[in-house]
């Protein structure tokens, strides 16, 4: 549901001799040409790509549109090149001439295009239908707008007409080609009641799923509006259909439980975004419950407080069956107490709304309970937690802020809400996961765990450190020119990685050892399982269309939380030293496995699949032992860092 943000090439794709539409010789052609990106039909939308895949023999040449393509001594290659024109519509392909000796083989490669000009025999004047700002199924509230775009030839007049509502559609610039844009942002209150007026529209209802099982209903009438497009005398209507409603009276609100997910497993939170398609900004635990501010398509805005929304996946959304009291929760006072793994601190709320975790620095942290006014007035903790300070902030949101100072460094935290009476200052002794149907008329418990470092000797940083070792994919993952599979050169490069940590007295943690499928949370789920102190998984790149691989090929590390962001400096600087490929430097992103917050955890990426030169020295045992032992030495001086610690 929520994959990596990774490039996954496809399956090779055999155009092979006997494909070739001529051939110099009377005899069978000996030349093996095998196009891995793109796949056939692919549409591409950058001017230029790469192109990559193998002639089979490094005897022979290559041209691809006419451009001489260098070819390794291993038949693989790599072009970037323009990406061919549209030879009708959308279809366009590419052009391979080889020759090897006597020997020529010609093919086509199909490749799609987006549209350029209008589609030969379209009527004119041609519009395109195309709402690019999304689902056109929406909840809105008075003042808020829809933007509406479309795509059509240029110099047209562009509207969207019901009734007595028309509202131009303004030029907003070249696409294409000869195409442009055409938008506006639309008042969808106006629409709807001009609609309804004009007798276009249709009554109906959204049915969601309710917490207890039951469904919910919400209305939602379909409006039908017409898109004109006119030239001189020339007029072209289309019908477009939009399911629009007020947002409710009475805001509704949601409790948040992850879906299932038989790919990828689950992570135990529920991610949002900062709007409806950006990158994941929150984690919050299963059980919260948050005002629903509007919904628009598969996405669910919650209300933070003020003007802060959180996007969440509606799959993620459970609806309550009853209106509530839309004022602020209230934070009680809470408990520190000591943990096998370092602390836990529970804080009574009256309702668990949207949380947050934030790593200030090296040995603190802010709990922020969004939407909620703070009534604590103690916070018990003893000097055996850890805990240095503890104090709390009411700031305007509203939002109350809790900052916990610690003794010792954080490695790694994890926030759940459990079942208890919220007006017991120090917490429950004990705790539970709330239940996705249980009543919460006493409140509820933010539980906040902390993990502290583990004890690590100073002569020996690896001894007895137990290291989550993740050979990256499958699922999905990328190919290189000959036909290497990442997976099958991560799993080999994590064996050997493997060997070394044993070696060095460390129980490294195998995420997997086969080419089954693995999920992204049960990568993450299989190391907490296991106790792992360290997370580290293990990939090779591959870039998205429009990116120039000759020019940005080399090794990274990826983190996410602060605290990893030492490991990932560590690896990249050794993982750079041992492979010798250019420093694309330690980065900061949103990748699924590196948000697991319970330890330090990074994604390395050695090299590049794509790039022939990269692919050839994965197959090599000097290359992948090359890369284990930067992982190897990364992990040991970032242990090492820790080994004064209290």
């Amino acid at each position: 549901m929520r994959p990596d943000r990774r490039l996954a090439l496809g399956p090779a794709v055999l155009i092979g001799a006997w494909a070739a539409a001529s051939s110099a010789t009377d005899g069978a052609a000996v030349i093996d040409l095998e196009v891995r990106y793109p796949a056939p039909g692919q549409m591409i939308a950058p001017d230029s790509n790469f192109v990559f895949g193998s002639v089979g023999s490094g005897a022979a040449t290559l041209q691809i549109d006419g451009r001489p393509v260098d070819v390794e001594s291993n038949g693989a290659f790599l072009a970037w090149l323009p990406v061919p024109d549209p030879e009708s519509g959308t279809e366009a392909a590419y052009s391979f001439v080889v020759v090897e000796g006597a020997d020529t083989v010609r093919a086509s490669h199909p490749i799609r295009r987006p549209l350029s000009a209008p589609p030969p025999g379209a009527a004119r004047p041609w519009l395109q239908a195309e709402v690019l700002e999304g689902p056109t199924d929406r909840w809105y509230e008075s003042g808020e707008d829809l933007d509406v775009t479309v795509v059509g030839e240029a110099g047209l007049t562009a509207s969207l007409e019901a009734g007595e509502f028309r509202f131009p559609l303004a030029d907003l610039g070249p696409v294409r080609g000869s195409l442009v844009r055409y938008g506006a942002r639309i008042d969808p209150e106006r629409l709807h009641a001009a609609s309804c007026r004009a007798g276009r529209c249709r009554a109906g209802s959204l049915v969601l799923p309710g917490v207890d099982g039951d469904s919910l209903r919400f209305p939602l009438d379909t409006v039908f509006v017409d898109l004109v497009a006119a030239d001189g005398g020339l007029e072209v209507r289309r019908e477009i259909a939009f399911r629009l409603a007020p947002r409710p009276a009475v805001p509704p609100r949601a409790r948040l439980l992850e879906a299932e997910d038989e790919i990828n497993g689950q992570s135990g939170v529920i991610v949002g975004r900062p709007t409806r398609s950006g990158p994941y900004r929150w984690r919050f635990p299963e059980g919260t419950l948050a005002t629903v501010r509007t919904k628009v398509g598969n996405r669910v805005a919650l209300d933070l407080g003020a003007d802060l929304t959180a996007w969440v996946d509606s799959d993620d959304v459970r609806w309550e069956p009853v209106a509530f009291d839309p004022s602020p929760a209230r934070v009680y006072a809470g408990r520190a107490t000591s943990s096998p793994d370092g602390l836990d601190f529970r804080l009574g709320v009256s309702s668990p709304g949207p949380a947050e975790l934030t790593q200030t620095g090296p040995r603190s942290l802010r709990l922020t309970v969004h939407d909620a006014l703070g009534e604590l007035d103690r916070v018990a903790h003893g000097s055996e937690t850890g805990v240095a300070a503890i104090t709390w902030t009411q700031v305007g949101g509203p939002a109350v802020h809790i900052d916990i100072e610690l003794d010792w460094p954080v490695w790694g935290h994890r926030l759940t809400v459990e079942a208890g009476d919220a007006r017991e200052y120090e917490g429950p002794r004990t705790g539970r996961p709330l239940e996705p149907g249980e009543a919460m008329d006493g409140g509820a418990i933010l539980r906040l765990s902390i993990r502290r470092p583990p004890a690590i000797d100073s002569t020996d940083p690896l001894r007895g450190r137990r290291i989550a070792v993740d050979p990256g994919h499958p699922g999905a993952g990328s190919y290189g020119p000959t036909g290497l599979f990442e997976g099958d050169a991560n799993l080999a490069v994590a064996r050997r990685l493997a060997e070394l940590l044993t070696d060095a007295g460390a129980t490294p943690v195998m995420v997997r050892t086969d080419r089954s499928p693995v999920g992204l949370y049960e990568r993450t789920q299989r190391a907490r399982e296991a106790d792992a102190e360290l997370f580290v998984s293990i990939h090779n790149n591959a870039f998205p269309d429009g990116v120039n691989p000759f020019e940005l090929a080399g090794t990274s590390t990826f983190y996410y939380h602060p605290r990893s962001a030492a490991l990932a400096r560590a690896v990249q600087t050794a993982l750079v030293r041992r492979i010798g490929l250019r420093d694309l430097g330690p980065l900061w992103g949103d990748l699924a496995v590196v948000r697991e917050p319970w330890m330090p955890a990074v994604l390395a990426e050695g090299a590049f699949m794509m790039v022939p030169e990269h692919e050839a020295a994965l197959r090599t045992p000097e290359f992948r032992e090359r890369y284990a032992r930067g992982l190897f030495e990364g992990i040991e001086a970032f242990l090492a860092q820790f080994t004064e610690q209290p």
